[in-house]
């Protein structure tokens, strides 16, 4: 057995590239899902605290539930946040055996906040990074030649 010391960086992105290759398929998209937020957190380890979009995901959202009612605790608001990734990666006791999500708006949802971090650290695009853009970007002028026609 070969062992080789790997950059945590090197590992997200593996990850963020499979999510995205699996989004643009249209397929897997719970794997998309794990492997978007997996990415995310350790690109976000490298961003610093006040910079990460986890930290200005759950900010925003303790704000937004605060003009609803009493202010949640930081760890309900985390909770909030990252409800979509720990019902698909966790089963815990007691919880229900299924979910009820839709599962491309989830994906690309963490496609984005791992591309957030990644953009943040000024790495390398990679070519699914690049095809992932192209592919939002189309959608953005399919849509406005919609509004303008």
């Amino acid at each position: 057995m070969t062992q080789v010391i790997v950059s945590k960086l090197e590992i997200a992105s593996e990850y963020l590239d499979a999510a995205i290759e699996f989004f643009l398929a249209g397929a897997n998209y719970f794997c998309a899902i794990h492997l978007s937020a997996a990415a995310e957190e350790l690109f976000g380890a490298h961003v610093p605290e006040e910079e990460r979009i986890s930290t200005l995901a759950w900010k925003a959202e303790k704000a937004l539930i605060s003009e609803r009612g009493p202010t949640p605790s930081d760890s309900a608001t985390r909770k909030s946040i990252n409800e979509w990734k720990n019902a698909v990666k966790h089963m815990d006791d007691g919880t229900s055996q299924t979910i009820t999500i839709d599962p491309r708006f989830v994906a690309k949802y963490h496609i984005e906040k791992a591309l957030n971090n990644l953009y943040k650290l000024n790495l390398r695009k990679s070519a699914a990074v690049w095809r992932f853009e192209d592919h939002q970007n189309r959608k953005v002028r399919v849509m406005a030649a919609s509004i303008s026609s």
